[in-house]
């Protein structure tokens, strides 16, 4: 079980891999508006997948600061009025 699933990550992994180096080659030849279809039959296009993938590090970062903050807020709120105890 954990042979096939390190094996369909790393398939995974070069497949996107792949995508993103078609992609850039697309744009870099000047065919970044092209439409394709995804699996979904969505039509996408190249600059779209580009950016897609240039802001999902972006989306990410926002998360960890939105969590980092709710941490912060919890520990002063537990600091201000106790912490409760939790019977494990």
């Amino acid at each position: 079980m954990a042979a096939g699933e390190v094996l369909s990550g790393v398939a995974s992994f070069f497949g996107l891999g792949y995508l993103l180096y078609t992609a850039v080659q697309m744009v870099r030849s000047g065919r970044g508006l092209d439409t394709y279809r995804t699996f979904w039959l969505v039509e996408f296009n190249w600059i779209g997948f580009l950016i897609l993938f240039g802001l999902i590090p972006v989306a990410l970062l926002g998360g960890l600061l939105l969590r980092f903050q709710e941490r912060r807020e919890w520990r002063s709120l537990e600091k201000k009025y106790g912490g409760r105890e939790r019977n494990v």
